[in-house]
């Protein structure tokens, strides 16, 4: 390889200086831009020729000072979009009680029953049962055995024991539980049997009377079950006519089970007595605005 010549190492010693000239220009800030540009356009390609051996060392040298700063601000955003989410999750639930409040409030005025709201605290077997859950209100709020629970519009279960402070429900998707129930399009009356996830099958009292997809099927007759008559309990999806003649319906449940939070008790013994206050047949939400 050809050595260089003393005067092309004088022309390369300069070249490189003047790099150097031009990173502490780029370095410089605002006070130099006027010389920087200067020098850029007079020595053009001379200029672009040093930027791309030396820029990626320039721009490394730019960001050194900023670094630190700009990891505390992407710290500062992480924790400002956690607190976004979490807000907005609270909103989320607090939209959904608020609409799981405004049902009840509506199911109190139709059945002319007063709905104590409780929460759903936990969900198992008990007493003997199979599907059954806890709620946070108990005897010092009203509750008593025996009262029908719903969640506005449904049939949810009844009450099957309770404490001061808490009580079981029997779910009435239960295996074990029966419930006396009403075709709402043709008034005839059967028991609708708990079947787990697969809601329940409904056999009607008189055989000859026809059930049709689609149709609704209530708790009742008035006083005449152990729910209180007119909620929800499922509708039909598939009837089939056994060999005997008989008519079996399998039907969809009003409420999902596995969904449970916000319920109500109909208090149909009376005002509650405790604390809580339940919601009235007066459209007040005297408790429950604050769950």
């Amino acid at each position: 390889m050809r050595r260089l010549t003393r005067r092309q190492r004088v022309s390369a010693i300069a070249l490189t200086v003047l790099a150097l000239c031009f990173i502490t220009l780029d370095l410089g800030g605002g006070s130099l831009a006027g010389a920087h540009d200067g020098v850029r356009g007079s020595l053009g390609s001379l200029y672009r020729g040093t930027d791309t051996l030396l820029g990626p060392m320039r721009r490394f040298v730019q960001g050194v000072p900023h670094a630190a700063t700009n990891e505390s601000k992407i710290r500062a955003l992480q924790q400002r979009n956690a607190a976004l989410q979490a807000t907005i999750a609270q909103e989320q639930a607090d939209r959904s009680t608020s609409k799981e409040l405004a049902a009840l409030k509506l199911g109190s005025g139709a059945l002319g029953k007063k709905v104590l709201p409780a929460r759903v605290i936990a969900f198992g077997p008990g007493q003997g049962f199979d599907w059954t859950v806890t709620l946070d209100v108990g005897t010092a709020s009203g509750v008593k055995l025996g009262m029908t629970v719903t969640d506005g519009h449904g049939v949810v279960g009844r009450v099957v024991h309770a404490d001061r402070g808490t009580s079981l429900v029997l779910l009435a998707v239960d295996p074990g539980s029966g419930v006396g129930a009403r075709n709402s399009r043709t008034a005839a009356l059967g028991v609708a049997t708990g079947a787990g996830t697969d809601g329940f099958t409904f056999v009607p009292l008189d055989p000859h009377t026809t059930i049709h997809v689609g149709d609704t099927i209530n708790t009742g007759p008035s006083d005449g079950s152990s729910y209180v008559a007119g909620l929800a309990v499922g509708t039909v999806r598939s009837v089939r006519t056994s060999a005997d003649g008989t008519i079996k319906a399998t039907l969809r449940p009003a409420v999902a089970p596995d969904t449970l939070d916000l319920v109500g008790v109909i208090l149909s013994g009376g005002e509650a007595v405790g604390t809580r206050a339940p919601v009235g047949t007066d459209n007040s939400l005297a408790a429950g605005g604050s769950r």
